[in-house]
């Protein structure tokens, strides 16, 4: 095939394939020689979730610190950033993990707080910004920062108040807001904090006050997620339980931009956000995405009925991927059409998940015998 030499000029500018890679692939910053092999790589990694060709590992960390309490040693919830996987322990011990080495290579401890259960210093949510400055919450209602490159003791800078707060059930943020789901507490379903400040700028909302005496068993039980919350780029706020999902501007939390309900009831661990759009799979199996803003739907794909049992979702680009702990399998969706297509199966191991998460490479899954799996699409 012949190319004209004007296209095989342009093609050579490394300008061309860096607009290319933030257009299509989001990517800002380059980690390799070029942007066009830059590009190439997000190109090949996003065919390799569509086969199914991946690498897979099961971290191994230190346990010290633990003592005889397996419990402790539960991963209860995952964030990933470019370079790290960081794992929230029951115990109020994030574990931070390399992704080139997948190597154990930080521990973080919050070691403050009363116990009101054994379980008040699990961790319920954990931000990363700017790949290098994490911070989590507990569900006591503590809030923690700390900085990747000094592990030890986080810095509390939040002090919870369970009494009256209730149970923080959900965290989650950006690098300018932190946004808290509590329940147990009536009218007291969210708190908003400046990151910059650390103090509260909001509190309110009824999201949560149907299931306020789910929220405490919280405390003392290894039950089901009574809610999610996710904050989009855009800095919108997407929240749910398995009756109501509601969308507000984080900026604005007052106002709702959205407040919609549920026949058969949302699957709570389904919900993510990615950039302008999220997804959530309703119990009768019904998978839809829509853009956070305008609510417009982009997809639609159906999870079947046995699939639905401990499911997880996550959301980036052009993919949604489930795992069903009833069947110990992961799919991978694509969602660039009105009717979502099943890319690929693949079967990780039996048993209900805790956490998932994923981004454009990896995709990380914890269960309650204390074991993380990790796989790697960018191989």
């Amino acid at each position: 095939m012949q190319v004209c030499c004007t296209w095989r000029e342009v093609s050579r500018s490394d300008h061309l394939w860096q607009r290319l890679t933030r257009q299509i692939w989001r990517r800002t910053h380059r980690l390799r020689a070029t942007w066009h092999h830059e590009f190439i790589y997000w190109h090949r990694t996003a065919r390799n979730f569509t086969t199914g060709r991946h690498s897979f590992t099961i971290p191994h960390f230190d346990p010290s610190g633990a003592g005889d309490h397996r419990q402790t040693l539960i991963c209860r919830c995952l964030a990933l950033s470019d370079r790290h996987l960081a794992c929230g322990f029951a115990d109020g011990t994030i574990r931070l993990f390399d992704l080139e080495t997948w190597s154990h290579v930080s521990t973080f401890r919050s070691m403050h707080g009363h116990r009101f259960g054994p379980f008040s210093r699990s961790i319920s949510g954990i931000v990363i910004t700017n790949n290098s400055v994490l911070t989590f919450g507990r569900l006591d209602g503590d809030i923690y920062v700390a900085v990747l490159n000094e592990p030890g003791l986080a810095r509390r800078a939040v002090v919870g108040d369970v009494v009256n707060n209730g149970v923080l059930v959900e965290f989650a943020g950006s690098a300018r807001r932190w946004v808290g789901l509590f329940a147990g507490v009536p009218g007291r379903a969210f708190q908003i904090w400046d990151s910059q400040t650390e103090q509260v700028i909001s509190v309110g909302g009824s999201l949560t006050d149907p299931d306020a005496l789910m929220g405490w068993h919280m405390l003392t039980e290894l039950v089901e997620s009574v809610g999610r919350v996710r904050v989009s780029e855009c800095e919108l706020v997407v929240a749910c339980t398995t009756s109501r999902l509601v969308c507000f501007n984080i900026m604005n939390p007052e106002l709702l931009l959205r407040d919609v309900g549920s026949t058969s009831g949302f699957v709570v661990t389904s919900l993510d956000v990615t950039h302008e759009a999220f997804v959530v799979i309703e119990r009768n199996g019904i998978g839809t995405v829509r853009r956070t803003g305008s609510f417009e739907r982009v997809s639609r794909f159906r999870v079947r009925g046995s699939w639905t049992r401990g499911l997880l979702g996550c959301i980036w680009l052009g993919f949604v991927v489930t795992y069903s702990g009833g069947g110990g399998v992961m799919r991978v969706w694509n969602i660039e059409q009105p009717v979502g297509m099943l890319c690929c199966t693949m079967a990780i191991r039996l048993g209900e998940g805790n956490s998932m998460v994923a981004n454009q490479r990896h995709v990380a899954i914890s269960w309650n015998d204390t074991s993380i799996h990790l796989l790697d699409f960018g191989v």
